[in-house]
Order: C-alpha cells, then structure tokens, then sequence
C-alpha cells in the first residue's frame, strides 16, 4: 500500500513522471498492478513475460497487457512503450525496455516492492539497465520476512542468499547506534 501510494503521489506531483514499479515475483507485481489501474488504461502498462501463462493473470490486469492474439504476452514497440506513465514488472523483466532501445534515463522513478525477498542481481536489473543521473531509486520491503530463495550453496557461499535491501540495512548508514554519535 506504502509503495502504490508513493507512485500515485509522484504521478500527482511530478506531470513529467515515468515510472517503471517492480518486485522479484509476479504475484508482487500483480498486486502492484491491480492497485494501480486507477492510473487508468493507456498511462499503465503491466509487462508480463512471454512464457506467462494468461489464465494466471487477474482479470483487473488483463486490460493493462498486451498479447499477439495466440495469448503469448508481447511489449509494444519502444515509442509505444515510452507514452505509458507508469511501467510495472518483475525485476527480471524489467531489462525489457533496455532491450527494445528505451534510454537509460527515460524513468523518473524506479520503485523495487519486497526487494527483501529478492537477490541481489535480481534488484540490479532495472537500478543498471534503466537508471540515469536523474533517476529516482525507492527500494522497500521487509528484510524480517521471506529472504532471497537462492539454492545453490556456492551462490549462499558468495552471499546470494542476502538480499540488497538487507546488505543496506546492515550498512553504518543505516546504524541506529552510529548514525546517533554522527554529529
């Protein structure tokens, strides 16, 4: 709720905003998107992932995707793409608009929901592929509940299994006891 009300008050406030929302899950994101339709259809692009499935997809979400008519999920061509204020996906496919030649930049705003329950690399994808010297970063979640699931042991060896958002938490920055001897 913190993060949709977020966007709604920089699509309040800033006219020029464009916003690309993320999470690491579909459901997150699904979530995100259904929250959002107010933004209204035609300014909320949901970018789903070819090989999803389109009976998994709410019926509130729908509207805001696009297929090619065989149900397999599509993204519109870049200057398509570039009209939407607001872009939601996964992380993972948040390398997308990168792909089809959308500048490093064009996103005001990049907003990482549960980013305690994602990799690290995972949060990386749309920070590296979409960011530019203006560029906005909110990242939110929860390092308490459900972390990063990473299976391979040499991944959790090599510290896969923390996410980003907690490696930041854990920063000095982020130190109750040192920020407070800070002068």
């Amino acid at each position: 709720m913190t993060i949709v009300e977020a966007i709604r008050q920089v699509l309040k406030t800033r006219p020029d905003a464009r916003v690309l929302a993320c999470a690491p899950s579909n459901s997150a994101v699904d979530v995100l998107a259904e929250r959002l339709t107010d933004v209204g259809k035609g300014k909320m692009f949901r970018l789903m992932a070819p090989s999803r499935n389109k009976n998994t997809v709410s019926s509130r979400v729908l509207p805001f995707t696009r297929s090619n008519g065989r149900d397999v999920f599509i993204c519109p061509p870049r200057n398509e793409l570039e009209q939407f204020k607001v872009v939601v996906s996964t992380c993972c496919s948040a390398s997308v608009p990168y792909g089809i030649g959308v500048a490093p930049g064009h996103f005001t705003h990049i907003f990482v929901d549960e980013a305690g329950q994602a990799t690290e690399p995972e949060v990386m994808i749309p920070i590296r592929t979409c960011i530019g010297p203006r560029t906005n970063v909110i990242i939110s979640g929860d390092v308490k509940q459900l972390g990063p699931i990473v299976r391979s042991p040499l991944a959790r060896e090599l510290g896969l299994g923390k996410s980003y958002l907690e490696r930041l938490m854990d920063s000095e920055l982020y130190d109750e006891t040192s920020a407070r001897n800070q002068s």
